[in-house]
């Protein structure tokens, strides 16, 4: 008797239709990105220990990896671990090839990566990001123009993937500007500000009365009810007086000067990011219709991406679009909830074995033509073959008749002979 087979929780993976959806999204941002100039980057999913913690990521959630029954001394037994995201490895590839590379340094990349958490809807604990980066030479600068770049082509990314009239909010803020509103109300050391930031960073999830609650709680000098009602101002008049203001006014700027002025990119003082790397331009994204999806897009600028692994400091500043969460999602929805099974348009049938090798000729003319075309492989009763290929998402398919070949329109049921190769290629692609 077979074991019974049980999903493993965490992991997930798609039908044909739904990977073949997910990755006509992929493609889609891909080309928003080339567009911009970036090229594709693929690390291995593995890497050491100590890299992957070194940027401040919880060891409670990184994944270990060994061989089973390890010798001692054996290669199995190094201190290795799935990837927790592609940011730290793209920290320990720019390093590593720092003298091959020509800065700026732009790159895209879509792989999965592990996390070790609690799995539930929204969260998964294998899923893939959609990560863009630009990356300065360590002996320059990184230009704010960059991080309006990054921005645009995240903000034409979305546009590409979502469906028709659906609307988000890119939300931008400026770790400068947030320490300097911290600092203004009375959370001056360094220990008060990570732990403030903390409090900022939940304060979507959490009261009002409970935010105002720890922050004083974190220093009872200070002045949270201040605090509180400058971070949910919604203009630059509130902080217009304070350092990162000005930056983060100029990024806005910039990046609607590139994809246009009614592009729906605001300030939002609130927005924090936890990771600790941050140093400048934070951004989070949400869906309009979807709020429960929490941000769809998200990233910021960082001073020095790989500390403690190089020399030089290397500021880059990039956003990741968190491709799985969004897709489970997206694929309810038109047009991805639409996608057929299968990359064939047309099926060759096959009802005889004599006529194996006039379908197979059939099948290679069509597809020189430049056709998707799914051959029958054995012998079987037409009706059959045109069930399942429609329920596969094919529009036609070409059969015999009395040693003639016959196209057929699946939705209409309409029989005429086959037109010429390159005469069904344009009225397929037409």
């Amino acid at each position: 008797m077979a074991n019974k087979i049980t999903p493993i929780s965490g992991f997930p993976e798609y039908l044909p239709a739904q990977q073949l959806a997910f990755n006509s999204i992929c493609a889609k941002i891909k080309a928003v990105y080339e567009a911009f100039g970036y090229v594709p980057l693929e690390t291995p999913c593995v890497e050491r220990i100590d890299t992957l913690i070194s940027k401040g990521i919880d060891s409670k959630e990184v994944y270990a990896l060994r061989r089973l029954n390890v010798q001692e001394g054996d290669d199995g037994a190094k201190d290795l671990a799935l990837r927790f995201d592609l940011t730290v490895p793209l920290a320990r590839y720019v390093s590593q090839h720092y003298a091959n590379l020509v800065f700026p340094f732009r790159r895209y990349q879509c792989q999965p990566v592990w996390r070790g958490e609690r799995p539930k809807k929204g969260r998964e604990r294998q899923f893939h990001q959609f990560d863009i980066d630009y990356i300065a030479d360590g002996a320059g600068s990184l230009p704010l123009a960059a991080d309006a770049e990054i921005l645009a082509a995240a903000y034409q990314a979305l546009q590409a993937i979502l469906p028709k009239g659906e609307k988000f909010t890119m939300r931008v803020n400026n770790r400068v500007l947030l320490y300097s509103l911290l600092a203004a109300n009375g959370f001056t050391t360094a220990d008060q500000q990570h732990a403030a930031l903390k409090v900022v960073d939940d304060l979507e999830k959490i009261p009002a009365a409970e935010a105002h609650e720890r922050l004083q709680a974190i220093n009872p000098e200070a002045n949270p009810q201040a605090l509180l009602k400058k971070l949910k101002a919604s203009s630059f008049e509130a902080v217009n007086a304070l350092s990162g203001a000005t930056e983060l006014q100029g990024v806005i700027q910039m990046a609607k000067s590139l994809i246009g002025a009614n592009a729906n990119i605001v300030p939002d003082f609130t927005i924090a990011r936890g990771l600790d790397y941050y140093t400048g331009t934070v951004v989070e994204t949400r869906l309009e219709s979807a709020p429960e999806l929490g941000s769809i897009c998200s990233g910021g600028r960082y001073e020095n991406l790989a500390e403690s692994l190089s020399d030089r400091p290397l500021p880059g500043v990039g956003i990741s679009i968190g491709i799985t969460r969004l897709c489970e999602w997206l694929l309810t929805r038109p047009p991805y909830a639409a996608q057929a099974a299968s990359t064939a348009r047309v099926l060759v049938a096959l009802e005889h074995d004599a006529d194996l090798a006039a379908a197979s000729q059939l099948a290679v003319q069509l597809r020189l033509a430049g056709v998707n075309v799914e051959q029958s492989l054995k012998p079987e009763a037409l009706g059959k073959q045109l069930m399942r290929a429609e329920k596969r998402g094919l529009t036609h398919a070409v059969y015999l008749k009395n040693g003639q070949p016959i196209l057929r329109t699946l939705a209409t049921r309409r029989d005429e002979p086959l037109p010429a190769a390159a005469t069904l290629h344009n009225m397929l692609h037409g």
